[in-house]
């Protein structure tokens, strides 16, 4: 199957008017242009959306489109204020009208052009947001008309998709600022100035012909292959990396440690300016200061992610002669997180303007890169964790190694981990064999199966060696921080943190002037002692337990050993001379080690 939609990758067009061989990425070691790109998103069944400065060649490579790939087959509208799409669409039957069978709600019919496969929206700003709403039907693939008290889709055998131009230059006459649900139906916005045409480019097109006018190419029909190629793709899977990077993007990149929700989708309006105590209370992700500048795509645009990346990964093949049935994985979702984060939204235009020259591309670089490390760094402790959850071993700290921001795939590898311990026989066994997992999670089932990979190695095949199990352990010892208190409350600290937190207060409520004697963890909840009473921080309104004993003032914690003195705490790292020591206004009278990941929940 997959090397017969290579086959048929190979045999599509390329521009015929339109040129430029300006890289727009790279995939694999394989270099993509514009065509390369477009082409991707158009067996993908993407919206594109093209845009860039006047005279750029925006509309002719809409019309290379057009007539290169789909055999002249699009409907091109050229955007106007005055623009109404369901007239394009429709027409008024005249013979009915004038026999008196029916009024202009009977006599109103499709026109054929609802058939096409492709609408090109020429210049789409052109038209006024509430003109835009309009368009989104399109984009959307059908037609509602209440006349008919319907919805009619577009295209042939549910292909259909929406293609337009629109032009950024600084004061140019008559255009308007894009409609958001617009720009969100645009699954691939391509700002073609950042890719411009190279010199050989420019003498071929000026080698073309002496009018500055759109070029017409001769007609070639690949909407048949076009659509056989979309269809196989639909039903083709991401390898687990691939959905880990995806997951990632929507996931990883909407947690906030100060949103009461734990996202930062939820607290919208008031990123950045809430973000900005994250570096100095120790909070932030591996994001750094850059987590205040993005927010996480769209479900819609999650789910582009995955087709562009398979659209890439095929197209790459094609012009690679390869036709390796190679699953989509980490980098090609990052490839297609890279070429639609620009206009997605997704980033802060205060911080594109001020640390990336007002470019979203350069902002949407830094991202991946970025990412592409943090995937890169975690990829061992990834298939560490999804071995020990196939074989039912799965510990809750082997996710929480990975950072906050990978909380989600917890419940993923939980589920594995479940199904392993009440399998009959070995997961991996059973999966090798394709049985039917027994469980009512019908997720699963398409994540787990006999040739699914992850990092480039079969789940079925993953044997973590001695190393990342000592990388994990070795991780999980510096991930330790302390508790500690003072005479006016309770303390957190952990390292990057630049100064105590203050969790509890001593110095109000029934607690006021007491001493607090000890402080432990205690089944994941930090407990502290005063007098013969021992409370829970989280909540302490009654006392868990009543005590005579008192809990100790020195500590291990993970591979550190931590002390109190009169006002000052130190931390020595096992096999080192270095020591951290904080210095105190109040004498501290108990401390705690708590992990990290705790520490910042309380």
């Amino acid at each position: 199957m997959w090397a017969n939609l290579i086959k048929e990758i190979k045999e599509l067009s390329q521009a015929r008017v339109y040129k430029n061989s300006t890289e727009v990425c790279r995939l694999r070691g394989v270099s993509f242009t514009v065509w390369d790109v477009i082409t991707a998103a158009i067996i993908s069944g993407l919206n594109i959306l093209v845009v860039g400065e006047k005279g750029e060649g925006k509309t002719q490579l809409a019309v290379d489109v057009n007539n290169s790939l789909f055999g002249g087959r699009g409907t091109f509208i050229r955007a106007h204020p005055d623009l109404k799409t369901r007239d394009i669409y429709t027409s008024l039957n005249l013979e009915t009208l004038a026999s008196g069978k029916g009024d202009t709600h009977q006599a109103l019919e499709l026109s054929e052009s609802i058939k096409n496969p492709l609408t090109i929206l020429d210049e789409i700003n052109r038209v006024p947001q509430i003109t835009q709403n309009q368009a989104l039907s399109i984009l959307d693939g059908y037609i509602s008309l209440p006349e008919k008290s319907a919805r009619f889709f577009f295209g042939i055998d549910g292909y259909h998709i929406g293609l337009a131009t629109a032009n950024l230059t600084k004061g140019y006459g008559g255009t308007f600022p894009f409609d958001p649900a617009y720009l969100d139906r645009s699954h691939l916005i391509l700002n073609v100035d950042n890719f411009p045409p190279g010199t050989t480019d420019l003498i071929e097109i000026q080698q073309q012909d002496t009018t500055p006018r759109v070029i017409s190419p001769e007609l070639e029909d690949s909407t048949d292959k076009i659509i056989r190629t979309w269809q196989l793709m639909k039903n083709l899977k991401l390898s687990l990396d691939g959905l880990m990077a995806d997951l990632y993007l929507k996931r990883s990149l909407d947690y906030c440690d100060r949103s009461p929700t734990g996202r930062k989708s939820t607290v919208r309006d008031d990123i950045p300016a809430m973000c900005q105590g994250c570096l100095s209370e120790g909070k932030a992700t591996v994001m750094g200061d850059v987590c205040a500048y993005v927010i996480p795509a769209t479900t819609r645009t999650f789910k582009a992610f995955k087709a562009l990346a398979f659209g890439l990964t095929a197209v790459s093949q094609a012009k690679s002669e390869t036709s390796v049935n190679e699953l989509p994985g980490y980098l090609e979702i990052l490839q297609a997180f890279r070429l639609t984060a620009p206009y997605s939204g997704i980033l802060d235009s205060s911080w594109v303007k001020s640390q990336h020259h007002g470019n979203p591309y350069l902002a949407s670089d830094f991202l991946y890169r970025k990412i592409k490390s943090e995937l890169e760094e975690k990829a061992d402790y990834i298939k560490k964790a999804f071995y020990d959850a196939l074989s039912g071993t799965l510990a809750h700290e082997e996710v929480k190694v990975l950072g906050e921001e990978w909380g989600w795939l917890e419940e993923i590898l939980t589920e594995i981990n479940k199904i392993s311990r009440s399998s009959p026989k070995p997961l991996v066994e059973e999966i090798k064999e394709g049985k039917v997992l027994a469980t009512n999670q019908i997720w699963l089932e398409d994540l787990l199966w006999p040739e699914q990979t992850i990092f480039g190695e079969k789940i079925t095949d993953l044997k973590p060696g001695e190393k990342i199990s000592k990388k994990i352990s070795d991780r999980l010892g510096s991930m330790y921080g302390i508790a500690f208190a003072t005479e006016n409350g309770i303390y957190a600290w952990y390292e990057n943190l630049s100064k105590p937190r203050k969790i509890f207060d001593l110095e109000r409520g029934k607690f006021r002037r007491k001493r607090i004697t000890g402080l432990a963890l205690v089944e994941g909840k930090l407990v502290f002692s005063t007098g013969r009473e021992i409370y829970q921080v989280e909540n302490p309104q009654e006392p868990l337990i009543t005590s005579d004993r008192s809990l100790q003032a020195l500590a291990q914690s993970g591979d550190s050993l931590v002390g109190a003195e009169e006002r000052k705490i130190w931390i020595k790292k096992k096999g080192g001379d270095q020591q951290t020591t904080i210095f105190l206004e109040k004498k501290v009278t108990a401390l705690a080690s708590v992990p990290i990941y705790q520490l910042k929940e309380l």
